[in-house]
């Protein structure tokens, strides 16, 4: 069974990471200390914990999030270190880098939703796939074309549904010099692999994404 949670709660608990991450920070701090004795690990643990908040959490929330690391980790040190407040101020260096990180992320972010809402609206037949060949999302242009015999496309691979007027493996070859390099090839014949075997001629460019590279294949129905 499958569980999904709504948006509120998946953004009360992302909001929360940092407090999580405070007080796993001062558990391990005091743990070591009673069973190995001071090991003032609380700068090193706050500034691993921001680096991990930068994958989870808005650039703004890091960024009132790292002051209290920095007065955590001198509060845990003070009374072990030489230098506390200089340790304790190294987790300002590792919260401006997890800023970074974090608006980075959120760049990349902003960019594939717009590049997803004007492919949305092209009244034209296309498909995203990952850099495996595996589709992540359909046209409903291409699926009206297509037809209910296609109906359930998602993670099923383009190379099945498609064969290339090419030589296969050099057609895999530019899918995958797209994808890993994000090199456009437009003019590509394609034809269904199945009935109606509808001949279309194909563009593929790269598109940024999380993970790497998804690669959008644009296809116009050919005359011949």
């Amino acid at each position: 069974m499958n569980t999904t949670f709504s948006p509120s709660t998946v953004g009360w608990f992302k909001r929360s990471l940092p407090l999580f991450f405070l007080g796993l920070t001062w558990g391990i701090e005091s743990v070591t200390t009673r069973l190995f004795g001071p090991q003032t690990l609380a700068p090193m643990l706050s500034i691993l914990s921001l680096s991990i908040l930068a994958f989870y959490c808005s650039s703004r929330l890091i960024l009132l999030s790292t002051p209290l690391f920095i007065l955590l980790s001198y509060l845990l040190i003070r009374e072990h270190s030489i230098y506390p407040l200089v340790r304790a101020l190294t987790v300002l260096f590792g919260g401006i880098l997890a800023v970074w990180v974090c608006s980075s992320r959120e760049k990349l972010q902003r960019q594939q939703s717009e590049i997803e809402t004007i492919v949305n609206l092209m009244p034209i037949p296309w498909l995203l796939a990952d850099s495996s060949g595996n589709i992540l999302r359909i046209s409903s242009a291409l699926q009206n074309l297509l037809g209910p015999s296609h109906s359930n496309l998602i993670n099923t691979s383009f190379f099945s549904l498609f064969s290339a007027a090419q030589n296969r493996g050099d057609f895999i070859r530019l899918f995958l010099d797209t994808a890993d390099n994000s090199v456009a090839h437009p003019g590509l014949n394609l034809t269904l692999a199945n009935p109606p075997h509808t001949r279309f001629i194909a563009a593929l460019s790269a598109l940024p994404s999380s993970s790497g590279h998804a690669v959008l294949i644009i296809l116009n129905p050919s005359s011949s």
